[in-house]
């Protein structure tokens, strides 16, 4: 038997990876934890003062606020748990000490990484699918419980559509981000503990750092070059992207956005430069062999 029918086969490896995520436990108790975020967001939502009196008079007003909440819950609900899961799934075997019995079997570094990647993009694009339909029927059964009929929703401007589509482009970007940061921080650390902590401390700290650099900037009172980094970090640029490349400008920033005005395409080329970043690292780390004695 050749040397090539020994190794094993990607959608094998990538089936291999996919029981790997489904048998652990943090990520069903993850995942039931997110309909339980979802009852409480909906029942603030339900509670809301004039919510149910906006709908009736700007229902397509209200149909973008809400957007905006779901969507922003997503987007922090989605980047978590992929970051959690992914972290775990691509160092599992560093630290587990078990990578190098992988390898041994002729399983290739490149191919194992793909696999986790390709396995944890289907994860995303099956949490963007649920969460669209389960918020969707959520809606609908508010808007037919308080309006008596969906006519709310089925008048909407085609524009809101569109934007909606943009707004599943964005996610979907995002969850490539995430993924390939997590792929990224198990590379550089080959550790779960390392993977885990970065991953989870960038955004945050991403975030947070604008304040510093507005801060700096009125300390020192020079805009240079304090308020020129915001233009070129990762968090600011998805966070206001969606609203740079919508039409109708519609979505708002949840969380911090470059200090000073930028445009779709920088947006765009900033986020992809640090995906392409992540990646590089990722794949340079997972060919480079862990013992060079």
């Amino acid at each position: 038997m050749s040397t090539m029918a020994l190794r094993p086969r990607f959608f094998g490896m990538v089936r291999g990876e996919t029981l790997k995520v489904s048998r652990q436990l943090s990520f069903w108790l993850m995942l039931g934890g997110s309909f339980v975020l979802l009852a409480i967001i909906t029942l603030a939502i339900t509670s809301a003062p004039n919510i149910q009196d906006q709908l009736k008079t700007d229902p397509t007003s209200w149909a973008f606020g809400v957007r905006d909440v779901f969507g922003t819950i997503f987007q922090i609900g989605s980047g978590i748990f992929l970051l959690i899961v992914g972290s775990r799934l691509f160092a599992m075997e560093y630290s587990s000490g078990t990578i190098r019995i992988i390898y041994a079997r002729g399983t290739g570094r490149l191919r194992l990484l793909l696999a986790k990647m390709l396995t944890l993009a289907i994860i995303g694009i099956l949490l963007l699918a649920g969460y669209v339909v389960v918020a969707g029927g959520i809606l609908a059964l508010l808007v037919n419980a308080w309006t008596g009929s969906l006519a709310p929703l089925q008048n909407l401007p085609s524009q809101f559509w569109e934007d909606l589509e943009i707004w599943a482009v964005v996610q979907g970007m995002s969850i490539g981000v995430v993924i390939l940061m997590a792929a990224a921080a198990a590379g550089i650390g080959r550790s779960l503990a390392f993977a885990m902590a970065a991953s989870l401390a960038f955004f945050p700290v991403d975030n947070f750092s604008v304040i510093l650099e507005l801060l700096g900037s009125r300390i020192t009172k020079q805009d240079h070059p304090w308020l020129t980094i915001s233009e070129y970090q990762l968090g600011p640029n998805l966070n206001i992207v969606l609203n740079l490349i919508e039409p109708g400008h519609h979505a708002r920033a949840a969380f911090a956005a470059p200090l000073t005005p930028v445009d779709g395409t920088h947006a765009l080329a900033v986020i992809g430069a640090f995906g392409l970043a992540f990646a590089a690292i990722a794949i340079f780390r997972a060919v480079r062999p862990d013992v060079l004695e």
